[in-house]
């Protein structure tokens, strides 16, 4: 099958392997789950083997054999899912190609056919295509006119009714 040896110690795990049996990208994924927990290094032994040594962050030790089965587990599932992917990226390219293909290919619609000979786009009784600003900056400004000036009267006729008491000053 592969050529994968393990050697387990109170604190540390080391895998070799043959650097063609996985796909360099599966190791490295591999690997990466374990850095949360474990010192990760990946190093060549010698050529056409890769070496993976886990050593645990904690100080404490490390449960090696747990460690070690379980990233020949990840090993095998992110070889599994490199393969799916290589596998479905040419389906995926012809369904992105054939996406953009399709809007390219669509009628020649181009903002001058939309525009009247006058520049105006198309009617627009309902305002819809108006600016959030075109639309309300209008109403806004008119009604908080109206709202400013009657609070500050409000305010005024207030002010003039509250009595000032000893040592305070009205202003």
């Amino acid at each position: 099958m592969n050529d994968l040896q393990s050697t387990v110690s109170a604190d540390r795990v080391e895998l070799d392997l043959d650097a063609e049996a996985f796909p360099r990208d599966a190791v490295y994924a591999a690997a990466f789950t374990f850095i949360d927990r474990c010192y990760v290094r990946l190093d060549q032994p010698v050529p056409g083997r890769i070496g993976i040594s886990l050593r645990a962050k904690t100080g404490g030790a490390l449960d090696a054999a747990a460690a070690a089965a379980e990233l020949e587990n990840e090993l095998l599932a992110q070889s599994w899912r490199q393969r799916i992917s290589d596998e479905g990226s040419e389906l995926t390219a012809s369904i992105v190609a054939g996406a953009f293909s399709s809007a390219a290919a669509a009628p020649g619609v181009f903002v001058d056919d939309l525009l009247g000979a006058d520049g105006a786009a198309f009617d627009d009784p309902l305002g819809i295509a108006l600016s959030w600003e075109e639309k309300y900056t209008k109403k806004t400004a008119d009604a908080g006119g109206a709202a400013l000036e009657a609070g500050a009267a409000a305010v005024e006729e207030a002010g003039s009714a509250l009595p000032v008491g000893e040592g305070e000053q009205g202003t």
